[in-house]
């Protein structure tokens, strides 16, 4: 019975691993300015996952969830940028 109880404790303190933490960062242009407004999308097997705008600052925070996925960064007059999920530290996204 013990053998049993520390393999649920076990287990269950390994939950939380599972889960990647959340996903923040800043979006520029090629002149280091901030874009504000731009959509950061974190794409999975299932479709989007999480979504967001960049505040005045062009920096963004969000849940990616699990499992491996794309992030997606899309503004007016700017191409589109598109990256592996990586569980780095902040990203700095420059869009051209």
């Amino acid at each position: 019975m013990r053998h049993v109880i520390a393999l649920v404790l076990m287990l269950a303190a390994a939950v939380p691993a599972l889960a990647q933490s959340p996903v923040s960062g800043v979006v520029r242009d090629e002149s280091g300015a901030v874009v504000s407004g731009a959509t950061v999308l974190i794409m999975g097997s299932s479709g989007v996952q999480a979504q967001t705008l960049t505040g005045p600052d062009g920096r963004f925070s969000l849940d990616p969830g699990s499992g491996p996925a794309t992030l997606i960064v899309r503004a007016a007059g700017f191409a589109e940028r598109s990256q592996p999920l990586a569980p780095n530290g902040p990203l700095e996204i420059v869009l051209s």
